[in-house]
């Protein structure tokens, strides 16, 4: 071998040996990043259950004549866009519950490539963006989150365009970049609230910007005036936001608190269980470093007392517009949920690629490995998991329920999943507090309207009801973790108990599930 070699790399040739090995090395990542996108599209790809109560109601509203859309939006407490384009989209692909998910599929899924352009135009190198790809598409927070028939992968999707549209402008200065700065930003506030503390805060960064840097100016100015024409085009809806922001704050919730933000990063990179609290490990260290951290011309890690000018203007921004989410929800009294932050995901994972690319290779590569190995569980996890008990629980109410038997859902919000797949004739409904519609819960003046409910008089009610049927029995739906009906609906059950004896249990709801269910069979009084 070496007498073959030898004469070769004596005259200067390429060394084809050397060379295909070279080349395999070059494309082991590419398949490696390949493989793990592909892993990331797929769990994307897959969800088959039942709709869980937000995307039944958000399904319910989007079948409305659009006329009608804003009026029912004020009793549940979002902006109108992605009902308005989950309405044209079911007229084109049907309402099967894989078919519902798929337009946040799409998006989820399209975030992946833009993930990749975004941080090549931001400056990136081609490490950050390989990177950031891989943290995306094994991220359990948007696995799951594109298998719900909600706007929050389009949340995620609508940053990553106006990132580029910003960008494009800074470059272009050209009408159609103002324009889609304009429509983006139009479009974020109208697709879901929490977008308008981001809009507010990159404002307030852009004169920061254009503050320090001076030749920035006209950019800044020409975004901020494209901005603001968005946020023109989103005063009609203004009204209805504040009407929503006084009668349907989250009652579901526990007032958010600094904790709240302190377990968002371990939320959106793996959950509460033991993998994410493995990755929470990781993810505040790396941050950490993404901020304050420097890696030599040698690959050694070195950390500043000052934060590096862009990630540190990153981590600014997610803070800040955490914080004024937070500061609104604990003045109006609603939620700070882990979806809600759909607005900042980008920036955290962004953040997360920089931490990693800083660290010394080796340890950056085992960091990354780790990171991607427990993303993917956790969200073969979250794709797998079923959204709701509800198919169960039907199937058996189905089967067994008959006419003039009652079903009683306590608490209500249990209601919309179940009846979307309930097909039984004379049955009637109780729900808990009463609902025009058993479909779609109201919240408006929720906890007020619970308020009125008595216990006892209910109980009465219900045995009163079944000595005018013939064999009726009643059906009681219950679960656990509803924070606004703990004094409600034990009570009842009790009383039911005392009535009419002990119950028969047909769905202990201790499957697998994020909306659980508990089934139970009240017998007909003996007369």
């Amino acid at each position: 071998m070496s007498l073959l070699t030898t004469p070769v790399r004596a005259a200067g040739l390429p060394d084809v040996a050397s060379e295909s090995r070279r080349e395999r090395v070059l494309r082991r990542p590419a398949v490696l990043v390949g493989v793990v996108v592909a892993l990331g599209v797929g769990l994307r790809l897959w969800s088959f259950s039942a709709l869980w109560l937000d995307e039944s109601q958000t399904v319910a509203f989007a079948r409305m004549p659009l006329s009608d859309l804003p009026d029912a939006l004020r009793t549940d407490g979002a902006p109108p866009l992605y009902y308005v384009l989950l309405h044209f989209w079911m007229q084109v692909f049907g309402h099967g519950v894989w078919a519902i998910r798929s337009m946040s599929m799409l998006a989820s899924i399209a975030a992946l490539p833009l993930s990749w352009r975004v941080t090549r135009r931001l400056g990136g190198s081609r490490e950050l963006a390989a990177v950031v790809l891989l943290l995306l598409s094994s991220s359990p927070w948007a696995i799951r989150y594109s298998g719900e028939a909600r706007m929050y992968s389009l949340v995620f999707l609508e940053v990553l365009l106006g990132v580029l549209a910003l960008e494009r402008l800074r470059r272009l200065d050209d009408t159609a970049s103002l324009l889609a700065v304009g429509a983006l930003t139009a479009a974020l506030l109208y697709t879901h609230y929490w977008t308008l503390f981001l809009v507010v805060n990159a404002a307030a960064f852009l004169l920061v910007v254009a503050w320090r840097r001076p030749m920035e100016r006209r950019f800044v100015t020409r975004a901020l005036t494209a901005g603001a024409c968005g946020a023109l085009a989103y005063l009609p809806w203004v009204p209805s936001m504040l009407w929503q922001s006084r009668h349907t704050a989250a009652p579901w919730a526990d007032t958010p608190d600094l904790g709240t933000l302190a377990e968002l990063p371990i939320d959106w990179f793996g959950g509460t269980g033991p993998a994410g609290m493995c990755a929470g490990l990781l993810v505040s260290p790396l941050l950490f470093v993404a901020v304050f951290g420097r890696r030599t011309s040698s690959g050694a890690l070195l950390f500043s007392g000052r934060p590096a000018l862009r990630s540190g203007l990153l981590a600014a921004l997610l803070v800040a517009t955490l914080l004024t989410g937070l500061t609104s929800a604990v003045v109006s009294g609603s939620a700070v949920a882990i979806r809600y932050t759909a607005v900042v995901v980008p920036v955290f994972i962004l953040l997360l690629a920089i931490g990693v690319t800083r660290l010394p290779r080796q340890a950056g590569h085992a960091a990354l490995a780790v990171l991607v190995a427990i993303g993917l569980s956790g969200g073969l996890t979250a794709a797998t998991t079923p959204h709701t008990q509800a198919d169960q629980v039907a199937d058996v109410l189905n089967k067994h329920a008959g006419y003039g038997d009652l079903i009683v859902y306590c608490p209500d919000q249990l209601a919309p999943s179940i009846e979307a797949r309930l097909d039984v004739v004379g049955v009637n409904r109780v729900e808990l507090p009463a609902e025009k519609n058993p479909a779609v819960v109201d919240w408006t003046d929720y906890m007020s309207r619970l308020s009125d409910f008595n216990p006892q008089n209910t109980a009465r009610s219900i045995v009163s009801y079944l000595k005018t049927q013939f064999d009726a029995s009643v059906w009681f739906i219950n679960g656990w973790g509803y924070r606004t009906h703990v004094s409600v609906c034990g009570p009842l059950r009790d009383r039911l108990v005392a009535m009419l004896g002990a119950p028969t249990l047909m769905h202990d709801g201790l499957d697998r599930g994020y909306e659980k269910s508990v089934l139970e069979r009240f017998s007909p009084p003996k007369r």
